[in-house]
């Protein structure tokens, strides 16, 4: 075989934040999940939240790097940073983020998420219970996704679309993760009321 060195570039460096103990229970919790659920697949990523830090990134299939070559492509994607998924309730902070920032909203500012449904055209989205009014911190807590759309729309697409891309949806995070998948993000000027 053969090997190609060559001497390190001055000041570039690569350092694993992986913890063993966390990706030993991230792998073992995954696969257990996938199973019970009976699902084809899944992904766990845990991540400092004050540094970035990936501690922990497990894909559920896996497979032996020991036979590469003859493990099917489908196998060996790493679905953590490979796969599109819907972001769903954790996309609200970027919601309530946008609305604080711009000051549309404040915490205590009252929602009127009655009566625990909103309706456009032919599409008609629910919470999980018939809240009521809620202050825009409880919309938050009760994961209210009325509240959030009501949010939404005082914000407008524009603002919101600014948001979405200060907080890196749409675009890949860096080099490290090779065949990640930048996601979609829809234009902010085409966003009907059920899209915002």
């Amino acid at each position: 075989y053969s090997q190609v060195e060559r001497p390190a570039t001055a000041g570039a460096t690569l350092e694993l934040t992986i913890d063993q103990y966390l990706q030993f229970v991230a792998e073992r919790e995954l696969r257990v999940g996938v199973e019970e659920n009976r699902a084809a697949g899944g992904s766990a990523v845990i991540m400092d939240p004050n540094t970035g830090e990936i501690l922990a990134m497990a894909n559920y299939p896996t497979f032996n790097p020991n036979i590469y070559g003859r493990v099917r492509e489908e196998a060996r994607r790493n679905r953590a940073v490979q796969d599109l998924y819907e972001p769903g309730s954790t996309f609200k902070i970027v919601t309530a983020s946008a609305a604080l920032e711009e000051h549309v909203l404040r915490p205590d500012d009252l929602i009127d998420c009655s009566p625990g449904r909103i309706t456009f055209g032919s599409r008609v989205i629910r919470d999980t219970h018939q809240y009521g009014t809620l202050s825009f911190t409880d919309v938050l807590v009760k994961s209210s996704n009325v509240g959030a759309i009501k949010a939404g729309m005082k914000l407008g697409p524009e603002r919101l679309g600014r948001y979405v891309s200060l907080f890196g949806f749409g675009q890949a995070l860096a080099p490290d993760f090779r065949g990640e998948n930048a996601g979609i993000v829809w234009n902010p000027e085409r966003l009907d009321p059920s899209a915002l």
